[in-house]
């Protein structure tokens, strides 16, 4: 009776030219119902920002499905994801969910629209600024979700502050050379439970009795200082200094002049 009733409204909608929602396919409904999914999952700001690879984006993808619905089923980096160009392709993280067989009711109609489950799955490209393409692709025989794969760049030790302060409190009157400060605290960096992300190389710089510490990249840099009186402070550093061909995260940017650009 609710098809009948339906198929009724729908013909008399289309006499009178009247879009209706409940109108549509179950088959449309419930690719609709997904897309709108894939959109909402991909609005956050997470997705529309720098990276170098492809791998941060599988990161916030894994976090925000959790318990969602959705699922990463693959993850694909470019094979010239080094390249520097803002849209050049970096990748494509495909997604895969199963709708709902009914949804809310909706307009003037007090019984639920029937969708069709699917699944529907959906391919995702992103370049270094985030999203660039989301396009519906063949799903699997099963939603099988997959982890976000390791980063191959290299990456700031969990512990790289903790390692950093400990060796500049711990510095002598007679300051070591740079090199040895740059032993000193790589020995106490954690390594990457993965085994495979590499640890962010470590710079130190000297002028006079002040030391400078420095590990990381634009997107995560530890950079401390220790005063000529002995004082360990983080330096902060305006982002437009990190970025390539600026100052980058490195022991010299501490003693650069790091007043916001006007």
């Amino acid at each position: 009776m609710r098809l009948l009733a339906r198929y009724v409204a729908c013909a008399l909608a289309a006499v009178g030219a009247v879009a209706l929602a409940g109108c549509s396919s179950p088959a449309s409904l419930g690719e609709e119902y997904a897309r709108n999914s894939i959109d909402n999952l991909l609005a956050p700001t997470v997705f529309h920002s720098h990276a170098y690879d492809i791998v941060p984006f599988a990161e916030h993808v894994q976090a925000a499905t959790e318990d969602s619905g959705i699922v990463m089923l693959g993850v694909d980096e470019a094979d010239d994801a080094d390249s520097e160009a803002a849209d050049e392709a970096i990748g494509w993280i495909t997604l895969g969910l199963i709708a709902p067989d009914t949804r809310a009711p909706q307009g003037y109609w007090d019984s639920p629209s029937e969708q069709d489950p699917g699944p529907y799955c959906f391919r995702v490209g992103f370049n270094h600024w985030g999203v660039d393409d989301v396009r519906g692709v063949d799903c699997p025989d099963e939603l099988v979700a997959v982890p976000a794969p390791p980063s191959q760049r290299p990456r700031v030790a969990v512990n790289a502050e903790e390692a950093v302060r400990s060796v500049l409190t711990a510095l002598p009157d007679d300051l070591r050379p740079e090199a040895d400060v740059v032993a000193a605290v790589t020995v106490l960096l954690e390594p990457h439970p993965n085994g495979v992300t590499p640890l962010a190389e470590v710079t130190a710089s000297i002028e006079g009795r002040v030391v400078a510490v420095a590990t990381g990249d634009d997107d995560d840099c530890v950079l401390v200082l220790r005063t000529g009186t002995g004082e360990v402070d983080d330096v902060h550093v305006p982002s437009i200094y990190l970025n390539r061909g600026e100052l980058g995260c490195r022991a010299s940017t501490a003693f650069a002049d790091l007043r916001p650009p006007h």
